[in-house]
């Protein structure tokens, strides 16, 4: 197979408002290796200077150039370079004006613009990202599914992981989008493997940050936006407009023929609903053109007209059921996932399905097929009497949304209705202002609640516990809330507190592998701990 590369010429051609001081030198440089970590960087690499956080990554110029790098990429004028002794005579160096998005096209070009070959669906919002997308998997793999492709035709990338064909592949420790080289990597994956679907999941930070700034899409999708990552954004008005980016980039992608095009709005969620549709029309206006817009929704929860909508909805402990009515008829959806939060979720996969043309009968094989998300209401079965439950919200809304769908379970579970024990923290050195909202949260929602680490970072743990205590001390007294900094210890407690139909609840961590003290990584699962105590309760 011929070596992938992208050249110096290419790379000009595709950023117009590039400046090249290159070496007098007849032959094109090209590169083979695309990356941003100067770690990482081989011989015929491209190595793109990123500044932000911490570091600026022109201060590793010399250290790529050392490691080999062919060509290289920045936002500091070579003016500035020479004066901080950075500049790398000999080696070609591109300014740019945004070096993330040159990252992105970069690494497209590299893999030959994969998403421009495949139909492409995002979803972005700040919960229910990771649910919808694994359900949009489930139902396009029905589509695609036959003797030689029983996991389906379709590609996916979430904050979970990537899984091409139904192969898993990991993406990192922690929750945002994979960097754009290796978003274009996987999407090159997809299509070599004869995927007809890819899915990707755009978060906020992936989205600010380009990491998907060059991919061809052709249904973008939001779930919901609430109060989250002010912290990264600054302000609520920013973190709307890093998440109406997927719109933005929906209409800057050309069209594919034969792959229809479509945004997709919650009508229910007023953080959303009018401003990405207020996006919608100025793109249309700059364009030129209209992208078709379908919005879904519960009907009487807003006034706004309904293109996909769930009617006649039962709740049971197993499973939920409803109508599914479209703009093509109506059909019964039936799914293992629980709670109004999840009809939302599947309304939005299946929106996005129909508007690709999927065959109803494909989307309701999908949903019913799925049987859960990991980190997602995942129950952790040890023989045990009562419900255990790891689930990965981390916003006051999500625990909302989580505490709501298991109340039932318990209140309705026996003539002596169960507790609903409640284990979460809130991560340092990210928004402060949700820690009292999750607290006031668990303080009302829940009967017990256990405050613990999750993520501390450099911060306080005392002072993060207490702030949620604050939250928790509104609805709830002394005798109703405990402070156990340990996560593996808080766990146990409320395991140990559980009786005959309680339900224990860890909340935060979901299907995230480490958990951040400091500025170090330590192994860790929610999954593992809630087992280890289940299994240290009975041997008792």
């Amino acid at each position: 197979m011929q070596e992938r590369t992208v050249t110096l010429a290419q790379l000009l051609q595709l950023l117009p408002d590039a400046r090249c001081d290159a070496p007098a030198d007849p032959v094109t440089p090209a590169a083979r290796h695309v990356t941003s970590d100067s770690r990482t960087v081989q011989p015929g690499s491209l190595f793109v200077a990123v500044s932000g956080g911490r570091t600026d990554g022109h201060r590793f110029l010399p250290a790529a150039a050392a490691a080999g790098a062919a060509i290289l990429v920045g936002t500091a004028a070579p003016e500035r370079l020479r004066t901080n002794g950075l500049w790398v005579a000999d080696i070609p160096y591109v300014q740019v004006a945004d070096s993330r998005r040159a990252l992105a096209i970069a690494a497209a070009a590299l893999y030959g613009f994969p998403s421009s070959r495949l139909p492409v669906i995002g979803v972005t919002g700040t919960d229910g990202k990771t649910t919808t997308c694994t359900l949009l998997e489930a139902i396009l793999a029905a589509v695609g599914a036959d003797a030689q492709h029983p996991a389906g035709r379709v590609g996916l990338v979430t904050t979970v992981g990537a899984r091409i064909l139904g192969r898993e592949s990991e993406t990192g420790l922690h929750v945002t989008t994979p960097d754009a080289p290796d978003v274009q990597h996987f999407l090159a994956d997809m299509l070599a493997a004869g995927c007809q679907y890819a899915v990707i999941e755009s978060t906020s930070h992936g989205l600010a940050q380009a990491r998907v700034a060059a991919v061809a899409f052709d249904v973008a999708a939001v779930t919901n936006i609430t109060h989250e990552h002010l912290d990264f954004h600054g302000s609520r008005d920013a973190y709307v407009d890093a998440k109406a980016l997927l719109f933005r980039s929906l209409y800057a992608s050309p069209a594919k023929p034969g792959v229809p095009r479509c945004a997709i709005l919650n009508a229910d969620d007023a953080g959303s609903y009018g401003r990405l549709l207020a996006v919608l029309n100025e793109e249309a206006a700059v364009h030129d053109y209209r992208v078709p817009v379908r919005s879904y929704g519960i009907p009487g929860h807003s006034g706004v007209q309904l293109d996909v909508a769930a009617r006649d909805i039962a709740y049971s402990p197993a499973r939920t059921r409803f109508m599914l009515h479209w703009w093509g008829g109506a059909f019964p959806i039936e799914t293992t996932l629980l709670g109004e939060f999840n009809v939302y979720n599947v309304l939005c996969a299946a929106t996005a399905a129909l508007a690709l043309d999927v065959a109803p009968a494909f989307v309701q094989q999908g949903v019913s097929a799925l049987e859960g998300v990991i980190g997602r209401m995942q129950r952790i079965d040890a023989g045990q009497d009562f419900l255990a439950i790891v689930d990965f919200a981390h916003t006051h809304v999500s625990l909302a949304n989580a505490l709501r769908t298991l109340r039932p379970l318990v209140d309705g579970s026996a003539d002596t209705p169960g507790r609903l024990i409640s284990v979460f923290g809130s991560a340092g050195l990210r928004d402060r202002t949700k820690r009292r909202l999750m607290g006031r949260v668990s303080g009302e929602l829940a009967d017990f609640t256990v405050i613990t680490a999750e993520d501390p970072r450099t911060e306080d743990l005392a002072e993060i516990c207490r702030a949620i205590e604050i939250g928790v001390r509104e609805f709830a007294g002394s005798e109703r809330y405990t402070i156990i900094p340990d996560r593996a210890a808080a766990i146990q407690y409320a395991v140990n507190l559980a009786r005959a139909g309680d339900i224990v609840a860890a909340f935060g961590k979901g299907h995230e592998r480490s958990m951040c003290f400091g500025e170090t990584e330590h192994p860790w699962s929610d999954q593992e701990a809630m087992y280890t105590a289940l299994t240290q309760r009975a041997a008792r």
